[in-house]
């Protein structure tokens, strides 16, 4: 029986066989096991993928929760907006060099990111090319059958989900923090400098100056001179 994506998928235990129709996991890979209760808020999650209280996503740090319906729906709007003023052309390139982050121009203005349900990191470039330029057009052509009623998925859908992000199975949420921010490379010759001008704090200095600056002393004067 395939596992409901809205919940924790439960692992076999060590040496049990998998039931019949089900993926075996990723060797490298074990998805995090569901809390007893949301570290936000301390609501009971019940094997839940966010905390149906306040939102907290339960597979991430404290203070990620999900974008709310507002934000999400504001998006839409400033995605439409850059994607007009910047011709098509200047959206697409934005978009493809903030796909390794999760984002797309307007989430990246608005502070939010997508990520993989299970996943502690931001969707990658992959996940996020399904979900925008695979995912998106199929719900499109849909909705168009439905009277758009499909973009309402958002409203009851317990994880905030719109149809491409069950097709990609993708949340969205809010890092105003970013805690989600990739690591920023430092840079190695500021460093290389840095650690040239610090001086040792153990040791004696490279040689004794004299008096006032001059050249050091030889030693003791003669008595003779």
């Amino acid at each position: 029986m395939a596992a409901n994506p809205d919940h924790y998928a439960e692992n076999p235990e060590p040496g049990e066989r998998p039931e019949a129709g089900r993926r075996p996991s990723r060797p490298d890979y074990a998805p995090p096991a569901a809390p007893a209760a949301c570290p936000a808020c301390g609501q009971a999650t019940r094997g839940e993928l966010s905390c149906q209280f306040c939102g907290q996503v339960l597979f991430l740090k404290r203070g990620l929760p999900l974008a709310t319906i507002g934000l999400r729906f504001g998006g839409y709007v400033l995605e439409g907006i850059l994607f007009v003023f910047t011709v098509g052309i200047g959206w697409l390139v934005w978009a493809l060099f903030l796909f390794p982050q999760g984002q797309t121009p307007a989430k990246q203005l608005l502070q939010m990111r997508v990520v993989r349900i299970g996943e502690q990191r931001p969707a990658q470039f992959w996940r996020m090319f399904l979900r925008e330029f695979i995912a998106k057009p199929v719900v499109v052509i849909l909705a168009c059958f439905t009277f758009f009623i499909l973009y309402l998925w958002l409203f009851w859908d317990r994880n905030r989900q719109e149809l491409w992000d069950k097709l990609a199975s993708t949340l969205v949420v809010s890092d105003r923090q970013g805690l989600l921010r990739p690591p920023q490379r430092q840079d190695s010759t500021r460093s290389r400098t840095a650690a040239g001008d610090a001086w040792p704090r153990s040791g004696a200095a490279p040689f004794d100056l004299g008096p006032r600056g001059g050249p050091p002393e030889a030693g003791p004067r003669a008595s003779g001179d």
